[in-house]
């Protein structure tokens, strides 16, 4: 690694955080290696904050390499991304794939994000500091390199911070429930997900036993007493699931969902940001194709090029790919949707209860569905276990850990609204994939 120059500005020294309580799934390993820069080559935003920002723009060598167009990014609290072999990559990644921010200045140079990355952390209802460990690194993945929780204080110490769980949820009806109220029913979720049932067929099961839970809470109450919450939960138990029937073709709904979510993952439409610097005039170009590849998605016909599948194909072929939720992979998800729920992150923001099990759902079609693309684009019928395993990296990347709520479009919120109001549009999404 490279000393750092007479000329740089020194890095800001991070305050000493106190002695926490650390957890992370047993086990677990992480090494940054053997990959190909993947959190260096993201579409979406990498950011730091104002001091960082200053720092940076103060350095003659960062405003050289990012340029005049990527300094003004920088001035926003974002690093600033080019395009490289049809993909976005961060202006400071060499072409060894390295940083080289942190080759010229040393790793306490480059943003704590970058730093702290493939950790985050979040204080849970027991005050201890979960660590979120995300999926789309291959080391945390696959479970390589080295243990996990002899790296949590340093990690820690370099975010810098942590998220907290919401202290209250409201349900649908209005009804506020206190945190532990609000976990006795994700324990309800956690045991369910144990269970040999496919992922689908269970969350449709926990859409209408949560639904039945607040509909059984006192109406009229702006918050449940813990008499009711008990009442609440032994009604809640006594209905009987509805099978959920497999659909032969995706609902209107999750055509939306793929167009929105996986369409924007498509060449050209993941270079299309406004982070992005160097634009070529041609590139206007992209807006149509862009709505080229949203059109393919809700038609399920046309040829697109996604990120993380080595070569574009024919979305047609998705339909010859066997679903698998209801077999071994489908245990795959299972484990991670029930790890979505022990790391607490899904909690981290105000909102209702039914959202979180909306949230898993939309996670469970998004996985199901990509790993069925990357089966497709091999020539396979059956998809494997490492289709499902980069399945859970995109459901990362767009919806559970690094796309921000607040960032998301009108249509995204408005998508979400709909299907937490109306439940044959949230069965049907689930059918879709079942």
């Amino acid at each position: 690694m490279a000393t750092k120059t007479k000329h740089a500005s020194p890095a800001k020294k991070l305050p000493k955080l106190p002695a926490e309580k650390l957890s992370s799934p047993p086990d677990q390993k992480f090494a940054c290696r053997d990959c190909p820069a993947r959190c260096c080559r993201l579409p979406w935003n990498i950011r730091f904050g104002s001091d960082e920002a200053k720092r940076y723009l103060e350095e003659p060598w960062v405003r050289e390499r990012a340029g005049e167009e990527g300094a003004l990014v920088i001035a926003r609290g974002v690093l600033p991304m080019r395009e490289k072999d049809r993909r976005l990559q961060c202006v400071f990644l060499d072409d060894d794939l390295l940083c080289g921010m942190q080759k010229r200045f040393g790793h306490e140079y480059i943003p704590r994000s970058c730093q702290a990355f493939p950790f985050g952390f979040v204080r849970d209802e027991k005050d201890v500091v979960v660590a979120q460990l995300s999926h789309l690194c291959p080391s945390i993945r696959d479970n390589y390199g080295e243990p996990v929780d002899r790296q949590l204080k340093d990690k820690l110490q370099q975010r810098g911070d942590t998220e907290r769980m919401s202290k209250a949820l409201a349900t649908l009806g209005g009804v506020i429930l206190a945190q532990p109220q609000y976990l006795r029913a994700v324990a309800r979720w956690d045991a369910e997900l144990a269970t040999d049932a496919s992922p689908a067929a269970i969350l449709a099961r926990l859409y209408d036993w949560t639904t039945a839970f607040e509909r059984a809470l006192p109406p009229g109450a702006e918050r449940a007493a813990d008499v009711s919450i008990d009442a609440a939960l032994a009604l809640a138990g006594a209905e009987a699931p509805a099978p959920l029937e497999p659909r032969k073709k995706p609902s209107f709904y999750a055509r939306v969902l793929f167009a929105y979510l996986l369409g924007n993952l498509c060449y050209p439409s993941r270079v299309r940001e406004a982070h992005r610097v160097g634009k070529a005039s041609w590139t206007e170009l992209h807006a149509l194709r862009s709505f080229g590849n949203k059109a393919a998605w809700m038609l399920g016909r046309g040829t697109v090029d996604m990120l993380f599948i080595p070569r574009p194909f024919k979305l047609q072929r998705v339909r010859t790919v066997d679903r698998f939720l209801a077999g071994d992979e489908g245990t795959l998800v299972k484990d991670y949707l029930r790890l979505v729920l022990q790391r607490r992150h899904i909690f981290s923001a105000p909102r209702h209860l039914l959202a979180a099990v909306l949230d898993l759902s939309l996670a469970t079609v998004i996985i199901s569905r990509f790993a069925r693309c990357r089966a497709a684009a091999d020539g396979r019928v059956k998809v494997s276990a490492e289709d499902v395993r980069e399945g859970i990296s995109v459901a990362e990347l767009v919806l559970l850990s690094h796309a921000a709520l607040s960032e998301q479009g009108k249509l995204m919120k408005n998508l979400r609204w709909l299907l937490l109001t109306k439940r044959e549009s949230f069965r049907a999404l689930l059918a879709t994939e079942a």
